[in-house]
């Protein structure tokens, strides 16, 4: 049998820079195997991916991974996080999205010219997570990644586990019969030479931010979902261009407004929505953003009634990402 890890990394869009090739990836996710990881890596105008996966072996009550300290029995449905709850609305999401473009576009914009640095912070989740080279399914153990970027695409990066999380009691004496994994914070870093990708100025316009955010890609809802949350982590946008990003979103076909909501944060924004087979299972899409500010809050991916050969329920959140800071600094 071939080795999935020379198909992954095939399939690598490091190579190629397209990030379209994540379509096929999940389709090795969700098809035959249990258990794979796929962490997106922030790079400034440059899709990057790195990429490994776990051997498991299927079972009627559980699977089982190998970690240094012997055989740790995991659930076979893996434990996930809670769908954010949104407030339902009968409103357009043209005519909310438009508000709020209307409201950030004449935002002044304090961004410190020239600049040094640009600063982020995201809480990252996603049904493959792996903790010391263990894929953890009986918790929910969110990344905490904090990256620094310069004007050249030069970035440095620190990660760190956060305490896992459960919905209740039982998940946590699973966990904890399962070898409590990630109990103790894991840390890593790393750095990134110059990029090689441009790091002009995005444009503030509707079509000059389309062609953007495609990058010379064939652009449809499901790629857009896809793009945005990785550009607002690699890019300090102005009021402008972030009025430009909701038109383009309130343009696109399939965008449908979920309501308010307050994110894993606890901060209130408007949840956008979108519903498709992009990436292989039918899934729902959602993207959170202040309606003060225009900044993007959150995003999430969630299963519909087809989980696939994933361990996990329908309806799971499989991958979420909380957007902390963002900020431009002299």
């Amino acid at each position: 049998m071939r080795d999935i890890d020379e198909v992954l990394r095939s399939m690598n869009p490091v190579r190629t820079g397209r990030p379209a090739d994540r379509s096929g990836l999940n389709e090795i996710l969700s098809g035959g195997r249990n258990a794979g990881t796929a962490r997106r890596v922030h790079t400034r105008r440059r899709w990057g991916w790195a990429v490994t996966a776990a051997a498991v072996t299927a079972g009627v009550v559980g699977y089982t991974v190998v970690d240094p300290f012997g055989v740790t029995a995991q659930p076979a449905l893996a434990v996930t996080p809670a769908p954010l709850r949104t407030q339902p609305s009968d409103r357009s999401a043209a005519d909310v999205l438009e508000e709020i473009a209307g409201r950030v576009s004449g935002l002044t914009d304090t961004r410190p010219t020239p600049w040094k640095t640009e600063h982020f912070v995201s809480d990252d989740w996603a049904l493959w997570t792996r903790v010391g080279n263990i894929q953890v399914t009986s918790a929910v153990i969110p990344e905490r990644r904090e990256t620094w970027e310069k004007p050249d695409g030069s970035s440095r990066w620190n990660m760190t586990t956060l305490a896992p999380r459960f919905q209740n009691q039982r998940q946590r004496t699973v966990w904890e019969e399962a070898g409590s994994v990630g109990e103790e914070p894991v840390r890593s870093s790393g750095a990134s030479g110059p990029g090689s990708g441009s790091t002009a100025e995005p444009p503030s316009t509707v079509e000059g931010m389309r062609a953007w955010l495609a990058d010379g890609q064939d652009m449809g809802p499901g790629l857009l979902y896809e793009v945005l949350p990785e550009r607002f982590q690699d890019h300090v946008f102005s009021p402008a261009q972030r009025a430009a990003v909701l038109r383009v979103l309130a343009s696109t076909r399939g965008v449908v407004y979920a309501g308010t909501v307050k994110d894993r944060a606890g901060r209130s924004g408007e949840a956008f929505s979108l519903t498709g087979r992009f990436g292989g299972l039918p899934n729902k899409r959602t993207l959170v953003f202040d309606p003060r500010t225009g900044d993007l809050l959150a995003s999430e991916e969630q299963l519909l009634d087809d989980a696939g050969k994933l361990n996990a329920r329908p309806r799971s959140v499989i991958q979420y990402s909380t957007f902390r800071t963002a900020e431009r600094l002299p």
